[in-house]
């Protein structure tokens, strides 16, 4: 039995800017699926990152009367393309990885999906295999995992995307956004992190665990406060002021290279 809810003001701003992306999907029936459960969820917009082949009749039939968001689903070559220009990208995992960035309950992506209802966000679903790797994980503003009474096993590619979508729209049907911003894009970040590294490297400071790691703690740190555009700006005119300071030092005389630290 399934009851219609009109949805709430809120909502629908939310609807205009959620993004659910999948990437590389291989199996016809998640493609329809998925599409089913954002239509039952009040969701429409579809990105598929280097899908297989969609138009099938397994689609056809998983997607029953939810085949327009199949049609009008978004198709890129990269996760990058996918989400360059999304100021909130949420990364979904069955796991905890290395870097251990805090998971969020679908529940708790709530809260951050309302503070962005304005902005263009993505959540992003890996392959039904491997999921999201660790690097495309890095490049999302905060993490996600399914509470589940298993690891193995574990929810498939649309039984995750239902939970997530009806989620969503139990949660953010009924609340009205208090204050909304304007976050950076990732785009914006990963130029951010660029930057840091050239400034790091510019006075030779050689972490013990080595630049990368050194530079994802600073992606932890920044991804979870969700950072607005004039927050980076601040970031970038931060570390300008220690590079013109150590320019004009190194015009009196050459700095030697640091320690490790």
């Amino acid at each position: 039995m399934t009851e219609r809810i009109f949805l709430s003001e809120t909502f629908q701003k939310i609807r205009e800017n959620l993004h659910f992306v999948l990437v590389e999907p291989q199996s016809p029936g998640n493609i329809g699926s998925a599409a089913r459960a954002l239509k039952t969820s009040g969701l429409d917009k579809l990105i598929l990152v280097n899908p297989c082949e969609i138009d099938q009749p397994e689609v056809r039939m998983l997607a029953h009367r939810s085949l327009d968001i199949v049609e009008n689903a978004r198709i890129v070559s990269t996760f990058e393309e996918a989400v360059s220009d999304k100021k909130l990208v949420i990364g979904t995992t069955m796991r905890s990885r290395h870097f251990k960035f805090p998971l969020f309950t679908p529940e708790e992506i709530c809260e951050k999906i309302l503070a962005a209802a304005e902005q263009p966000m993505a959540i992003v679903f890996g392959t039904e295999k491997n999921g999201l790797s660790n690097e495309q994980l890095l490049q999302c503003h905060v993490h996600s995992s399914i509470p589940t009474a298993t690891q193995n096993p574990s929810l498939n590619l649309s039984q995750a995307v239902m939970v997530y979508a009806f989620t969503f729209f139990q949660k953010l049907n009924t609340h009205s956004a208090v204050y909304t911003y304007e976050p950076a894009s990732q785009q914006e970040l990963e130029k951010f992190y660029e930057h840091l590294g050239s400034a790091l490297d510019m006075i030779h400071f050689i972490p013990r665990d080595g630049i990368e790691n050194f530079i994802t703690r600073f992606r932890r740190l920044i991804g979870r406060s969700m950072p607005e555009h004039r927050d980076v700006n601040l970031l970038h005119k931060l570390i300008q002021i220690f590079e013109t300071r150590i320019q004009d030092l190194e015009k009196d005389s050459s700095l030697p290279p640091r320690d490790i630290y």
